[in-house]
């Protein structure tokens, strides 16, 4: 009997040995898809947060931005073995090593348990300092159409975002105003004008506004005029001296050398767009110096004068605000922007591919683009489908920010 107690001591241990050696490898996370993880969620964070503030926008209610500029993240995959009784009681059956032995066997069977740990920690800080709401809140410079006019952002979105209102002055001195508000009756009239601006080759271009510092000066005049380091302040203040005059009785413009930003056109079509010449081609540039419009041709006083007001990027979220009003009022006014000639869309053919901004209100919507929850527990989401310009405007205003 004693001998039958050992050896089924003996066959239970071995078996319980042998499945444990097979268990115990370390398995290590991959870091990888960790970092992936945290990447997509961080993109998710921001996209979300500036659908929220559009949405606040829309509901005049005030905005607040936050940053996530530290994520320190950790994780690990344990595995712990252990030994479980599986079995107990019964006959023994015959055994070739050991004949019959007689009574009863208990029996234990290896498992494993597995232990995940994937955490991170982050920094949530709030962007309301000074220098955030001082840009927030200027308007845009007009190199921002510089800057976003490729091939890849059609021309009537990016524009549509960033220009508030256009004037028009008549000679007669009546003046018209439009309005880019789709929340105003004449909204369709602002777009019709937008979309002749574009075809007239609207954009901003960097024009040389050099000035003439005084009358031209003798070599030793200009010494005596601006002192004995004059040529050094000059270097430092982008003064350069042009020669003038003939060979004989030469003589030295200073010019202040600056360079400026400016809407202008291919047409010839406003009293205050000038002609200015650049890489062999003319443009009709903004001007609206005092200088500039006294010399103004009789001929070119006879035209309109245009003035385009440009947003500011508090300004992008309350149009964008107006845009989901709406789409989401009674009765629905969405925002389409029908391609011009020279427009690259990547949508055709698509449901909504001319829409600025798609947005569902407690609409089903597998792997939204984006979901916030309203104060009014109702459940917003830009599809991510079918969204026409949802996701580039959302790009463009992370860009704007």
């Amino acid at each position: 009997m004693q001998v039958s107690l050992n050896i089924r001591k003996y066959l239970t241990l071995s078996m319980a040995g042998f499945l444990l050696g097979g268990c115990t490898s370390t398995l290590t996370p991959d870091f990888g898809q960790m970092s992936a993880k945290y990447a997509n969620s961080l993109e998710q964070y921001q996209i979300n947060m500036i659908f929220q503030n559009i949405l606040r926008a829309s509901e005049n209610r005030p905005v607040s931005f936050l940053d996530m500029p530290t994520i320190n993240g950790s994780g690990s995959i344990g595995v712990t073995p252990s030994v479980g009784g599986f079995f107990s009681g019964g006959a023994i059956p015959y055994n070739a090593a050991y004949n019959v032995i007689q009574g009863g066997l208990s029996y234990a069977t290896a498992t494993t348990s597995l232990t995940l740990n994937n955490t991170f920690n982050f920094t949530q800080s709030s962007l309301d300092n000074a220098v955030f709401w001082k840009n927030y809140l200027n308007e845009l410079p007009k190199e921002t159409v510089k800057y976003f006019s490729h091939n890849h952002i059609p021309k009537e979105v990016i524009l549509s975002l960033v220009i508030d209102e256009i004037e028009i002055f008549q000679p007669n001195g009546k003046s018209t105003v439009l309005v880019n508000n789709p929340l105003r009756p004449d909204h369709p009239q602002f777009q019709q004008y937008l979309y002749k601006l574009i075809n007239e080759g609207f954009t901003a271009e960097l024009i040389d506004t050099s000035e003439k510092l005084g009358a031209p000066l003798t070599i030793d005049k200009v010494t005596l005029r601006f002192g004995d380091k004059a040529f050094a302040m000059f270097k430092d203040s982008n003064i350069t001296l042009k020669q003038v005059g003939d060979p004989q009785n030469l003589l030295y413009q200073p010019i202040q050398i600056s360079n400026k930003y400016k809407a202008c056109i291919k047409s010839n079509a406003y009293a205050n767009y000038l002609p200015v010449k650049k890489y062999g081609e003319t443009l009709y540039c903004e001007d609206d110096s005092e200088e500039s419009l006294q010399k103004t041709s009789a001929t070119k006083k006879q035209q309109p004068t245009l003035i385009v007001r440009i947003r500011s990027t508090n300004n992008v979220f309350e149009y964008l605000g107006q845009v989901v009003r709406a789409q989401l009022a009674d009765k629905p006014y969405l925002v389409t922007l029908p391609p011009t000639a020279t427009s690259f869309n990547s949508n055709q053919g698509k449901l909504n591919q001319y829409a600025l901004l798609i947005v569902d209100k407690d609409k089903p919507t597998p792997k939204p683009f984006a979901t916030i929850e309203g104060l009014d527990s109702g459940i917003y989401s830009i599809p991510s489908t079918d969204n026409g310009y949802s996701s580039l405007s959302i790009k463009l205003l992370s860009q704007l920010m």
